[in-house]
C-alpha cells in the first residue's frame, strides 16, 4: 500500500468516525439539559432545602415545647 492510499484510507476512516460522532451527538442533544434547566433545578433544590430546614425547626420546637409542658 502506498503512502497516498494509506493516507486516503485514514482520511475515509476519520470521516466515517466523525460522522458517527455527529449522528450520536444530534441524537442525544434533545435529552441534554440547558442552562435554563439547570438554573430551574438549582432554585428547586434551594427551595426544598429551605422548606426542609423550616420543617425540622418546627419539629424541634414542637418536641421542646411538648417536653417543657410535660416537665
Amino acid at each position: 500500500m502506498s503512502s497516498v492510499e494509506h493516507t486516503t484510507g485514514q482520511h475515509t476512516s476519520i470521516l466515517e468516525r466523525l460522522s458517527k460522532v455527529e449522528t450520536t451527538l444530534e441524537t442525544e442533544r434533545p435529552h441534554l439539559a440547558t442552562k435554563a434547566d439547570l438554573e430551574r433545578q438549582t432554585r428547586l433544590i434551594v427551595m426544598w432545602m429551605i422548606a426542609t430546614q423550616i420543617a425540622v425547626v418546627g419539629l424541634i420546637l414542637s418536641v421542646v415545647g411538648n417536653w417543657i409542658s410535660m416537665g
